[in-house]
């Protein structure tokens, strides 16, 4: 089982791969796709997901996996290197998602990364499994509650495409 630090090396690996493309949308895609780079973030879902069974690391591995299949479904394969994904990936995901939000084991930083997916996309969690527990916390504060958190681009170092994401959309804000 690879741990966090592992995969984050990993995923940043397959963007700087990504980012090397050239070209227009269709040359790049055809790059990424020659390159096999669309096959990792599949691979990276489930090394996230096999680290839901490790206490330790399990929040920071759903909430990096909860982002992947957010992106993945939202924004072009050519820009983040995330090609479909498995439907079963997906519900599995949002399946253990539901876990956290029955439980009340969601911590502040996910519960406003959640309502921004959420306002993005609010029909994503519904369509792989979302149940009244995870939409109600979804909801439960506004989706640009994110603009309050303390987002540095230090802490969000080393957390993937998710850490990336954010820093840059703090920075954007700031």
């Amino acid at each position: 089982m690879l741990s966090l630090s592992s995969i984050a090396g990993w995923e940043t690996a397959v963007l700087a791969s990504v980012q090397g493309a050239r070209g227009s949308l269709e040359e790049r895609d055809r790059q990424i796709e020659r390159s096999g780079m669309y096959g990792e973030y599949p691979a990276i879902v489930r090394a996230y997901q096999e680290l839901l069974a490790d206490a330790e690391s399990a929040g920071e591995a759903l909430k990096r996996a909860v982002f992947l299949i957010w992106r993945g479904a939202i924004d072009l394969p050519v820009r983040t290197a995330i090609a479909p994904l498995p439907d079963g990936t997906m519900r599995e995901i949002v399946d253990a998602l539901n876990v956290r939000a029955r439980r009340g084991a969601v911590d502040d930083e996910q519960r406003w990364m959640l309502a921004w997916y959420h306002s993005r996309s609010p029909d994503l969690f519904e369509l792989y499994g979302a149940t009244p527990a995870l939409t109600e916390l979804m909801t439960s504060c506004a989706a640009d509650a994110w603009r309050q958190a303390k987002i540095l681009p230090p802490p969000m170092a080393m957390r993937g495409q998710m850490g990336q994401y954010w820093a840059e959309l703090a920075n954007g804000a700031a």
